[in-house]
């Protein structure tokens, strides 16, 4: 008899997650359409929407506009403002900290310098501005810490590896979980700038898509079937690329992000012109066949474009997403990069590809590790999740 009473709960419980994660991707969505996406009954729904009403995640937002004659349904949308969400964005100097609500939106944020400081240093500061942040706006109504850091995420969240942030085998998400006892999720940036341009880009979520990151270093990751791909790591701005090429500060030599990064681009420059110029100028330069600016920015974009062919000739995307970051204002080296992508790559793996170039905020950043966070909050085998 018990074992049938855990089976009846469970069932109930993975109905309600079904039906919250559906009005989540579907916002203004009527229970009919509902019952039609999740394959549940009206009449479940009806019960399951009444349990999540009174639970404030959901809230009614008015009625469908339909020419159908009788009755309109009333419309439903996820409470993004019900609970909320803390969020550190790391990079090598600093950390910003946000308290957001569960779409992403900044409700306050403290900043951190971090330069120079050992890991423990580190999460002692975050530590102390997680606690100001959950003194302000409660404690009871925060979910969760998402960590967000450009570096290795392995193991579940157990080691993490940065260059840039001198981690090793850190685990942040243990040590946050057991200083703050709110549950902590750790997560690659690139991943994260993903996530956001996909659930905002609804047409593209069936395809095979590629993410490439170009904003502090080069990360790059797999969309397939509506999901991130887990098995690839992403790593290939530390692919090696030119065997005694330029030292990269993961220790290595000849690193696709060491030998097209916007610091040789500059650099590269300046040594041929014997003139400092930023990337803005460089790429006005280029386009006005400036000898020394095409001769910096083709050596560069040829890297770039050698990583891009390795990456299509192994996934062959249908569509492959550029965020410009570090070369936001040298546009000509990533369309140089991508003529040297497609001839260095078959035909038929790019005649049908779209490309795509965005540039991803820290707004965006957050919208995405909303929902990142969210999915892994309200997922079945969260055990501590807030639907029972």
């Amino acid at each position: 008899m018990g074992k049938q009473v855990a089976n009846v709960q469970l069932m109930q419980k993975m109905n309600r997650l079904k039906v919250l994660n559906c009005i989540r991707r579907n916002p203004d969505i009527s229970r009919p359409l509902v019952a039609e996406q999740t394959g549940l009954s009206l009449s479940s729904i009806t019960n399951v929407t009444s349990y999540l009403l009174d639970l404030e995640l959901l809230a009614e937002c008015g009625t469908e506009q339909s020419e159908r004659v009788g009755r309109k349904s009333t419309l439903l949308q996820f409470r993004t403002d019900a609970y909320g969400l803390i969020f550190a964005l790391f990079d090598e100097s600093r950390a910003k900290i946000f308290y957001t609500d569960l779409g992403g939106k900044i409700l306050s944020s403290i900043d951190a310098d971090i330069k120079s400081k050992s890991p423990a240093n580190v999460i002692s500061q975050l530590e102390n501005k997680i606690a100001a942040l959950t003194g302000k706006h409660g404690k009871d109504k925060t979910l969760g810490i998402g960590v967000i850091f450009s570096g290795l995420v392995l193991d579940g969240s157990q080691f993490v590896f940065s260059s840039s942030m001198k981690w090793n085998k850190l685990d942040i998400k243990e040590i946050l979980e057991q200083k703050t006892g709110l549950p902590v999720f750790v997560e690659n940036v690139s991943r994260i700038r993903a996530v956001n341009f996909s659930t905002t880009n609804d047409r593209m979520l069936s395809k095979n898509m590629l993410f490439v990151d170009l904003e502090n270093g080069i990360g790059a990751v797999q969309l397939y079937n509506n999901a991130i791909s887990r098995s690839m790591l992403g790593e290939i701005g530390h692919t090696t690329i030119e065997k005694d090429g330029e030292p990269c500060f993961c220790g290595n030599r000849g690193c696709l992000e060491a030998m097209c990064s916007a610091e040789r681009l500059t650099r590269l420059y300046n040594e041929k012109s014997g003139k400092t110029a930023a990337l803005s100028k460089i790429n006005e330069l280029y386009k006005n066949g400036n000898a020394d600016a095409i001769s910096a920015v083709s050596d560069c974009a040829q890297y770039l474009g050698i990583g891009l062919a390795n990456l299509i000739n192994l996934l062959h995307p249908s569509v492959l997403v550029l965020n410009t970051g570090d070369f936001s204002d040298c546009p000509a080296l990533l369309e140089d990069a991508v003529c040297h992508m497609k001839k260095r790559t078959y035909a038929a793996l790019t005649q049908d590809m779209e490309i795509v170039s965005v540039t991803s905020g820290s707004d965006d950043i957050l919208n995405g590790a909303a929902f990142e966070m969210c999915d892994r909050l309200f997922d079945i085998s969260f055990p501590r999740n807030i639907i029972q």
